[in-house]
């Protein structure tokens, strides 16, 4: 078995999946499907652990592609108290640490509304400045979204 650190976690243990070389500058590891691992490391999080850890929330809000500012205002805390969490300073709270399963079960949806948010709020993140939004009301009625320059 492989002790499989390289996810931040320290109880993840790999029974098969993996190839280990002996190179001359030391051993090397490979994985098959690391996208699918991580997929189910944390389904496996969100569905038998009773309490998360720091490194199990740093572990859930990366593999959403997030940023700690970006998980903060998801679950309306501050971005110090994610960053608290993820230290092992503080525990997340109960209604944080239940919507953060939510969230990371619903991402791992291909086409979910959740992971469309989690896309669009990533994206958000990486855009510097702020950003107008332009709305227009259509003759036919309704209103849209206008693209900005």
């Amino acid at each position: 078995m492989y002790h499989y650190t390289e996810s931040g976690l320290r109880d993840v243990w790999l029974v098969n999946g993996y190839i280990e070389k002996d190179t001359p500058y030391g051993k090397v590891v490979s994985f098959v499907d690391v996208e699918g691992l991580h997929r189910v490391i944390g389904l496996n999080l969100v569905t038998h652990k009773p309490r998360l850890s720091g490194a199990e929330v740093r572990f859930l809000r990366k593999e959403m592609n997030l940023s700690q500012s970006g998980l903060a205002e998801i679950l309306g805390v501050s971005e110090s108290s994610v960053r608290a969490w993820e230290s092992h300073r503080s525990k997340i709270p109960k209604p944080s640490d239940r919507l953060l399963r939510v969230l990371f079960k619903g991402s791992v949806e291909k086409g979910s509304d959740i992971r469309n948010m989690l896309d669009k709020i990533a994206h958000l993140d990486r855009q510097i400045g702020e950003k107008k939004a332009s709305f227009s009301h259509q003759q036919q009625g309704g209103w849209t979204e206008q693209a900005v320059a």
